[in-house]
């Protein structure tokens, strides 16, 4: 009987590492685009080591959009994980980023986007 609870103990928390990551959070100077993205874990990891992660990424803007913008904008990103500490690449369309950060509703963090400059990117687990 020992063994048995012993293995339940062994076993569920290992099944709770293999979960994914439903990301919410905010882009842009002044949070205009609702981001969205769910992410399956792409490694097992032990319980002290960092996670990897990818999945879609969806932007959805906030704001009223000028002539020429889209409203939403769909991607990816590959993150991986270390506690509440992040660093990930996001790809939307021809645009590469690649950010670091904690996530926390109220870090921001600044993702490099070449060309485009250093825009602020807030991500936090919904």
């Amino acid at each position: 009987m020992r063994a048995a609870i012993f293995l339940v103990f062994i076993l569920v928390p290992g099944a709770a590492l293999a979960q994914g990551l439903e990301l919410t959070g905010r882009y842009g100077y002044a949070g205009e685009w609702a981001v969205t993205a769910a992410l399956a874990e792409e490694k097992a990891a032990g319980l002290w080591r960092r996670r990897e992660f990818a999945g879609a990424l969806h932007l959805k803007h906030l704001a009223i959009c000028g002539p020429g913008e889209v409203s939403q904008k769909t991607g990816s990103i590959r993150l991986s994980r270390n506690g509440q500490r992040y660093a990930a690449n996001l790809t939307l369309g021809d645009d590469v980023c690649k950010v670091a950060g904690r996530l926390s509703e109220d870090g921001v963090a600044f993702a490099d986007c070449g060309r485009a400059g250093q825009i602020p990117l807030r991500l936090w687990l919904k």
